[in-house]
């Protein structure tokens, strides 16, 4: 007897023995692939996450350029350069420079390279140059380049070091620069300047990617242009950092950096992701490199553990297998009979997860306790039905459809679906639904096992509104307005049924007098209940978004001019009637048509309207009346 247990367990075990070794073998080599794909992939979209950042920031800074060089406050203020005039400028570009962290500088340079105006922001403090201590660029090149500029023309010049009185800034600061020319008719009054702080745009690259990249800037000629590390930029502009060159540090980087212009390369010690940058276009053509860097070990150490698990998870298979070879073999000496009740048993002992297992008509014969833990229905409350009562109403037909589809042409379906439970909340599952065969190999048995995702599931939402939702207000943030404002222009484009929508910009009326007198604690909470009071007393179908400090943004789908003033309208009094500080807002409107950058700038035209015509009040100003003006 004993003899026979030995020979039918080793028989057992190398039949049963052989598929899991393959399998962990196979499971052990893809995952290496995986983690080289992995980490490939990860460097790609790190990158291309990093050079988005890059361009979209160019292209609001453009924009920005552009309304502040084309606004009515500039204008005035060169027509009448009045101390009220000027204070005016200065305040529109002190809330500019506010909004966007990465502006160093804006600057107002006459014809003849002498500062006219200039307000320098740093560390969040706004500070504005008296007029006696402007300075006289004319013979900076860069001022050089701007005059050759057209009318309209973005100029785009490099990165270079701050120099203030003909001194290089101490310790030395890479800046970059964007301007373009100021005209009133056909005549050249001068030059509006962005001074770029690329140290801000780092850490702004820096704060976007999921890991703990290194982001750094070289130039061409393989001189570091921003850093971290300080103390190795600009060596092509300060001797004693000659040594600081990628093709010195690391020259087979360098050689495949200059022979692909995009692309990944691993050392020992670390990992970089490149891309070459090129501003052409409206901008002066101009290029550098960007390179995403990270620690090679970090990665490892992460990859590591998921081998090291298959390798427990290998050695577990073994001793189960082993374990139920010997009962096997145990069973076999004894019976030396099988069944295909035995069969389900053994499925049943290899599984970890919630199961139910339903007959050839799909009726439910045998559930487990996980399944009653996560489910909530107990056995005798299930068995005989069918687990179609589980359907949540999540999916259509066709996804059923799909589902048995694949089971009866592959015996097996896996994926995400979501259930309902017994109390009628909803349970997210990874599901996997297995047929049993009989020995003709007809299905007579399904086993169904899933594991619950749905915490990770609302993890994954809450991420999702939290990169989405601007935290003071519980609005939409910035970056989803003008996803969703793209969206609106794109529809008007494309589909010709869709009816008129509106955009509205509201800003609230004297704020920083209500943060000077009552302090930035009750500023906060005026800026969160105003938001709290567009978003509640508006309609559900208008989104609502902070896109400033104390200014909102409004789209109104499918919203005549005349219906959306008379909704701004009954919001400003809303608001009017808040029992805290007395607060009011004003508000420019107008009709989206197919260009985004157009439609917002009429907003903030009429904006500027209502502020100048005594604020609290709604002006408009529609497309039509822009054609008639141009």
């Amino acid at each position: 007897m004993i003899y026979k247990q030995i020979k039918y367990f080793l028989v057992t075990i190398l039949l049963i023995g052989i598929t899991p070794v393959f399998y962990f073998w196979g499971l052990y080599h893809t995952e290496l692939n995986a983690i080289q794909y992995q980490r490939q992939n990860t460097a790609k979209h790190q990158l291309n996450v990093s050079q988005k950042e890059i361009y979209s920031i160019a292209s609001e800074l453009g924009t920005s350029l552009k309304l502040l060089s084309d606004n009515r406050m500039l204008l005035q203020f060169i027509q009448d350069p009045s101390t009220k005039n000027r204070a005016l400028l200065e305040s529109l570009w002190s809330l500019t420079a506010t909004n966007y962290a990465y502006i160093s500088q804006i600057r107002f340079i006459g014809i003849d390279g002498k500062e006219i105006s200039r307000l320098d922001e740093k560390n969040s403090q706004i500070n504005i140059t008296s007029i006696h201590q402007l300075q006289d660029k004319s013979q900076r090149d860069y001022f050089l380049y701007a005059q050759t500029l057209k009318a309209d023309e973005l100029g785009f010049f490099g990165i270079d070091l701050e120099v203030e009185h003909g001194q290089v800034i101490m310790p030395p600061r890479p800046s970059l620069r964007i301007f373009t020319p100021v005209e009133i008719g056909e005549e050249r009054k001068g030059y509006l300047f962005f001074n770029l702080d690329l140290y801000e745009i780092i850490s702004k690259l820096e704060d976007s990617l999921e890991g703990k990249d290194l982001v750094e800037f070289v130039n061409e000629k393989g001189y570091y242009l921003a850093s971290k590390d300080g103390s190795k930029t600009l060596g092509h502009l300060i001797p004693e950092r000659r040594s600081y060159n990628l093709s010195i540090e690391s020259p087979e980087l360098w050689e495949k950096i200059k022979s692909q212009n995009s692309g990944i390369f691993s050392t020992k010690e670390n990992a970089y992701s490149y891309t070459k940058l090129i501003f052409d276009g409206d901008f002066a053509s101009r290029s550098f490199y960007l390179i995403l860097s990270s620690p090679n070990t970090l990665q490892v150490t992460n990859l590591d553990h998921k081998l090291t698990f298959i390798i427990y998870e290998s050695i577990m298979a073994m001793i189960v297998i082993i374990f139920i070879s010997v009962l096997i073999a145990r069973y076999i000496a004894k019976h030396r009979t099988t069944s295909l009740e035995s069969q389900l048993a053994l499925a049943a002992l290899n599984g970890m997860s919630a199961l139910v297992i339903t007959d050839k008509n799909n009726r439910i014969i045998k559930v487990n306790e996980e399944f009653t833990r996560l489910s909530g229905w107990e056995e005798d409350e299930v068995l005989g039905l069918s687990p179609s009562i589980f359907k949540s109403g999540e999916h259509k037909k066709s996804f059923y459809s799909s589902m048995w589809a694949a089971i009866q042409s592959n015996g097996l379906w896996e994926g995400e679906i979501t259930n309902k439970r017994k109390d009628g909340t909803l349970l997210t599952e990874i599901l996997r639904i297995q047929a049993i065969c009989n020995y003709d190999g007809k299905m007579e048995y399904f086993i169904a096992s899933f594991v619950d995702i749905t915490a990770r599931k609302e993890l994954e939402n809450r991420l999702r509104d939290l990169s989405e939702k601007d935290v003071l207000t519980q609005c939409w943030n910035r970056r989803k307005f003008e996803s969703e404002f793209l969206s609106i222009v794109d529809e008007e484009q494309t589909n010709n049924e869709i009816g008129k929508s509106c955009l509205a910009i509201i800003d609230i009326d004297h704020f920083k007098r209500i943060n000077d007198q009552y302090g930035h604690d009750v500023g906060d909470k005026v800026i969160t209940q105003v938001g709290s009071i567009l978003d509640s007393e508006g309609r559900k179908s208008d989104f609502v978004a902070r896109i400033g400090g104390e200014e909102f943004a409004i789209i109104l789908p499918n919203t005549t001019l005349k219906e959306a003033d008379i909704i701004l309208n009954r919001l400003r009094v809303a608001i009017n009637l808040y029992e805290g500080v007395k607060i009011t807002i004003s508000g420019g409107l107008t009709d989206i048509c197919i260009s985004s950058e157009s439609s917002y700038k009429r907003a903030d035209l009429a904006l500027y309207e209502s502020k100048t015509s005594g604020r609290n009040q709604i002006s408009s100003f529609s497309s039509a009346e822009m054609e008639q003006i141009a």
